[in-house]
């Protein structure tokens, strides 16, 4: 087995941790917020139900406002280039009047493990499918 194989491995176990947590607060009544519908899309196609809001190209004020009144909890998933960091720090930050509670943690992990070979929450599904495949080969090969 290659360094890169066992990297691959333990990236591929890292992220189903992350999904874990993020459908665990989603199942208990987070919303998340993604950029766009491709990102909804995305993280159903991964097993996360519960309520997925897309921004939608709102003004991001009236989206927070919104957001607040339905919400004590918000996982923000703002893809992990330089406008989605953008995104998650002002909506974390038009939401703390309203003492909604806000995850960013669960996207920081997630932009941590992926962000050198995929820029946004659309692409996760595919990424983490080419890791399990490549650790699947690893244990066919170590058998």
């Amino acid at each position: 087995m290659t360094a890169r194989s066992k990297e691959d491995a333990l990236r591929c176990e890292m992220i189903e941790r992350v999904l874990q947590d993020i459908r665990e607060q989603a199942g208990g009544g987070a919303v998340i917020v993604v950029e766009g519908k491709h990102d909804v899309t995305s993280l159903r196609n991964l097993g996360i139900y519960g309520k997925i809001v897309p921004l939608g190209g709102q003004p991001l004020l009236n989206f927070a406002d919104t957001l607040a009144y339905g919400s004590d909890s918000v996982i923000v998933l703002t893809d992990w280039d330089r406008r989605g960091n953008e995104l998650a720090q002002r909506i974390a930050m038009y939401l703390q009047p309203y003492n909604v509670t806000v995850d960013t943690s669960l996207r920081d992990r997630l932009k941590k493990l992926v962000q050198k070979d995929i820029k946004d929450v659309q692409g996760l599904g595919r990424y983490l499918a080419g890791l399990q495949q490549s650790t699947i080969k690893i244990i066919k090969h170590i058998k």
